[in-house]
């Protein structure tokens, strides 16, 4: 190996006490990324391992102090996952005053801080998140959104395409058919199907910023072959664009009889959006220990700068006298004029919901609630997450936008 190969940067694992080239790039890559190093520190010091041990911990990785693959990847991106901000503590403020200048609530600092007393010259350290809203259309004002899900039927004859796309809009792929697992196999089976779909998938995705495969269901037999689907993809889009996935609890993971390689599959999409499990029955529409269950199986075998939580935002809203019909979905404005128009009874079993009749029909209404609204945004921080999708923009109640604002900022492209 040459002088020159043998210190570019990444061609060699760096750790204590070593030097050249490489570790001043990797020393440059962290500080630009809010990694305090000393510039008198020339070689890999004590503060470069506890930097890199930082961004280590930041990342979920292997907290050992030795810059490795893994390392370089991240640190070779234009823009990471995540976007750290360090604010040094000045004489006189507090916790409060500090939030304030940022634009978010102290909720932001409280999963990567220790925070008893403040002190001059502490550093305060919050990140900003992806923030993507599910919609039908790209909303005239997103300056709170990273970007836009717009869905798209892909078993349509034309598809659903947007005529007016960017790079901050995203295509949620689905299919309308009713037996969705028969279409999926039925064009996963064989390579010249999957070459077929990707081609559409890549005609659909012009002049957009990429897309996100929405599928609920996934046959188990079917997982090799979907992660086969997804690397052609990965082939035929623009460098420029984004390939995402959506998990959830019907989608198998790779066992004795196959399923999804997650681990393989985190290598190639961008982004990976966990979906949360309604309740089947009347009940909470968030809860936190729900949404935990959801996050941890995945976090033991995809990194956690790439998960993003699709959050519902809307009302659920039961027929009691029909239980087997499924319930509606309501924009939280609509949901607030039926309490006020039938004069519904509260009730705080399991949270506060809402019993209405209405021709004869009872009725059971569950509206998002702010504070598990919180709790459940405060995992974003807490692992470290890329960030959250909002399920369905224009449904919500606005309240919500400042409890998200509490916790995080948007990053933008």
């Amino acid at each position: 190996m040459g002088l020159f190969n043998r210190y570019k940067f990444g061609s060699r694992v760096l750790r204590m006490g070593m030097r050249g080239p490489d570790v001043l790039k990797l020393q440059a890559c962290l500080r630009e990324r809010g990694y305090d190093i000393p510039h008198e520190e020339t070689y890999f010091g004590y503060l470069t391992r506890e930097a890199l041990q930082e961004f280590q911990r930041d990342y979920r990785l292997a907290v050992d102090g030795v810059a490795g693959k893994t390392v370089f990847a991240l640190l070779r991106q234009e823009k990471l996952p995540i976007t750290r901000i360090i604010h040094n503590v000045a004489p006189g403020e507090t916790i409060a005053e500090i939030a304030e200048e940022y634009g978010v609530g102290v909720e932001a600092f409280s999963a990567s801080n220790r925070i008893h007393r403040l002190y001059p010259g502490q550093r305060l350290v919050f990140f900003d998140r992806e923030v993507w809203a599910m919609a039908s259309e790209v909303p005239a004002d997103g300056a709170n959104l990273t970007g836009t899900l717009i869905p798209s039927d892909l078993s349509g004859e034309e598809g659903t395409t947007p005529v007016a796309l960017g790079k901050k809009s995203i295509l949620a792929l689905y299919t309308s058919e009713e037996d969705e697992l028969l279409w999926i196999h039925h064009q996963l089976c064989t390579p010249l199907r999957r070459k077929r779909l990707a081609e559409r998938v890549r005609e659909l995705a012009q002049g957009s910023g990429g897309v996100c495969f929405c599928f609920e269901h996934l046959s188990r037999v079917d997982g090799a072959r979907y992660l086969a689907f997804l690397k052609r993809v990965r082939r035929v889009l623009g460098s420029h664009q984004r390939l995402m996935v959506q998990l959830g609890p019907r989608i198998p993971r790779r066992g004795l009889t196959s399923g999804v390689d997650f681990p393989a599959l985190s290598r190639v999409v961008d982004r990976v959006v966990v979906q949360l499990s309604l309740p089947t029955a009347p009940g909470p529409i968030l809860d936190r220990r729900r949404a935990e269950k959801a996050l941890w199986p995945l976090m033991r075998e995809i990194n956690g700068w790439q998960m993003l939580l699709r959050i519902p935002m809307y009302a659920m809203l039961w027929n009691l006298t029909d239980p087997q019909q499924p319930p509606a979905h309501l924009p939280s404005q609509e949901a607030v004029a039926k309490l006020y128009r039938h004069s519904a009874r509260i009730r705080r079993e399991e949270g506060p919901f809402y019993l209405f009749t209405e021709k004869g029909v009872e009725y059971h209404l569950r509206l998002v609630q702010r504070e598990a609204f919180s709790q459940v945004v405060a995992l974003v921080n807490l692992h470290n997450l890329a960030g959250v999708v909002l399920d369905r923009l224009g449904m919500e109640d606005p309240r919500l936008w400042p409890v998200l604002r509490s916790h995080f900022r948007t990053t933008h492209f």
